[in-house]
């Protein structure tokens, strides 16, 4: 019995190594790019490309925010742009889907209208804020090359 009790341990305890050995980090990465403009306000774009399987080689998900600063560097609102995309590496790369939010931060801006849409291998989120009685509209685009890069 207690041979066993042994071999069920150790063969629990090998079952356990090869599972662990098989799993990956699930993680993001992220680019940032700022745009100023000529009255102070600027905006920030970060792109993050979902990385939760390494291995795959036909499918990419990302997102995308434009948060708008005015020139007092008090964040006002965001446009978040989320993709999907299908792509033959090597070969070609398709937008298979895209949705848009629009995060408020400010009381003295109002959310207006936000679509989404996407075409070829690119996919385009759009949102509209008033900001002090003025309309700002911010796009955000992501496109994903054949090899499943996105930008």
């Amino acid at each position: 019995m207690k041979k066993s009790a042994t071999k069920i341990i150790a063969s629990l305890f090998c079952v356990v190594l090869l599972f662990s050995c098989l799993t990956f980090q699930v993680s993001a990465q992220t680019v940032r790019d700022v745009e100023y403009f000529d009255d102070g306000s600027y905006v920030v774009t970060e792109l993050t490309v979902n990385t939760d399987n390494p291995f795959a080689r036909t499918g990419k998900s990302g997102s995308k925010t434009s948060t708008y600063y005015g020139s007092n560097n008090k964040a006002y609102f965001a446009v978040t742009l989320t993709g999907q995309f299908n792509y033959t590496y090597g070969s070609s790369a398709k937008a298979t889907g895209a949705s848009t939010s629009v995060t408020v931060y400010d009381s003295s801006a109002s959310y207006v209208t936000k679509s989404a849409t996407y075409s070829g291998a690119t996919a385009t989120g759009t949102g509209t804020v008033k900001v002090n009685a003025t309309s700002r509209t911010l796009t955000v685009k992501i496109t994903c090359d054949k090899y499943g890069n996105l930008s």
